[in-house]
């Protein structure tokens, strides 16, 4: 599923994992859609690649997402993986 969407906000995100401390970049997201958006926020978490390449540069930007999978995480809260497709001029 692509989706256009504005990147809220960018964050870190720490847990303890079986192999010890595993810190992830995550994205808050609003879907863009103009006709069905989805009515809350959610979280991208970025790949290594991605994070080297964007981290720090698209808060408050417009990018397309390719969405491969949405499942909750911590408190419910839905998280999205995939790819980020392109980078919108805001």
């Amino acid at each position: 599923m692509r989706a256009n969407v504005q990147v809220i906000s960018e964050r870190l995100d720490s847990f303890t994992g079986k192999r010890g401390k595993v810190t992830n970049k995550v994205l808050s997201l609003l879907d863009l859609d103009p006709e069905k958006p989805f009515l809350n926020t959610f979280d991208y978490t970025m790949s290594e690649e991605e994070a080297e390449k964007h981290s720090g540069k698209v808060q408050g930007k417009k990018i397309e997402l390719a969405i491969t999978n949405m499942e909750p995480a911590f408190g419910g809260r839905l998280r999205a993986r995939g790819a980020i497709m392109k980078v919108i001029a805001a």
